[in-house]
């Protein structure tokens, strides 16, 4: 018997591995158990990934879901965070008559490699869609600029459009090398911690020549409470200079005092004005 109940969507435990019109199948990074859940979070069906496919037809037929077609925007969070950062995007992506889809992934248990092997599933799996663009957040684009340096084959069904990272660790992240040192801190948010410290970062490709992308920075978002901590602590800290990397069409800074940076207005407008136009402002 399937039971239907509210769940939290799953962010540090379950990675969507397919997404069609706010209904996703996630898969438990432990259990390898799938589940399909609708646009509310509540779950649907559980099982196998054909089951839970197979049930996602039958309730086309049962809610009438539209049929989703042209060019979605495809939105990876960073370390830490879950695909509800997103929602000040994903409306205002959506006004400008774009499909939109927060992808989550347990970004403090698994390697990069394993993100990278789950996104090329979903993007495999991704139906009635012709053009993708991405907008990342931290880690989300480092994953992302690994993910694109591997053939596959949604890469010859998919057109690539534009890609926006946010306030990325391009340069490597000096706090997270700074992090990895204590062992509590290895223990809540993971392995990338020791992935993304700039020694680390010499060995990650850049997208592929020709990908039409741009880089939003930001200030670190507490720097108002530095007087509180450790001068170790606060030369490890985030740097709009961490985000350079060589070959973005366009590069903006943006000053930032939100922990969420998408509950930013000009932030948002940023990515929207990119994403439509190629360019900031």
């Amino acid at each position: 018997m399937q039971f239907e109940f509210f769940t939290m969507g799953g962010s540090q435990l379950w990675e969507d591995v397919f997404f069609y019109q706010k209904w996703r199948i996630q898969r438990n990074y432990r259990t390898k158990e799938y589940r399909l859940l609708d646009p509310w979070d509540i779950q649907r069906h559980s099982g196998g990934f054909e089951n839970c496919r197979r049930a996602f037809l039958d309730y086309i037929e049962i809610y009438e879901i539209s049929r989703q077609r042209g060019h979605m925007v495809i939105m990876l969070h960073g370390l830490g965070d879950s695909k509800n950062i997103f929602k000040p995007l994903w409306r205002a992506v959506l006004k400008e008559g774009l499909m939109a889809a927060a992808i989550n992934y347990p970004s403090t248990r698994k390697r990069i490699d394993s993100h990278v092997r789950q996104l090329e599933f979903l993007l495999n799996n991704l139906e009635d869609v012709q053009e993708v663009s991405f907008v990342t957040k931290g880690v989300g684009g480092i994953i992302l600029r690994k993910l694109m340096a591997i053939e596959s084959p949604w890469q010859k069904k998919l057109k690539i459009r534009r890609i926006v990272q946010v306030c990325p660790p391009n340069q490597g992240c000096k706090l997270f090398a700074w992090l990895e040192k204590y062992s509590f801190f290895r223990w809540l948010l993971g392995p990338m911690l020791k992935e993304v410290s700039p020694q680390n970062m010499l060995f990650i490709p850049n997208f592929p020549k020709g990908t039409e992308f741009g880089v939003i920075s930001t200030d670190f978002a507490g720097k108002n409470l530095l007087k509180y901590v450790s001068q170790s602590f606060q030369k490890a800290l985030p740097t709009p200079r961490e985000s350079d990397i060589e070959g973005a069409k366009d590069t903006i800074y943006i000053g930032n005092a939100s922990f969420n940076v998408f509950n930013n207005p000009k932030i948002v407008q940023a990515c929207v004005r990119f994403l439509t136009k190629g360019k900031f402002d």
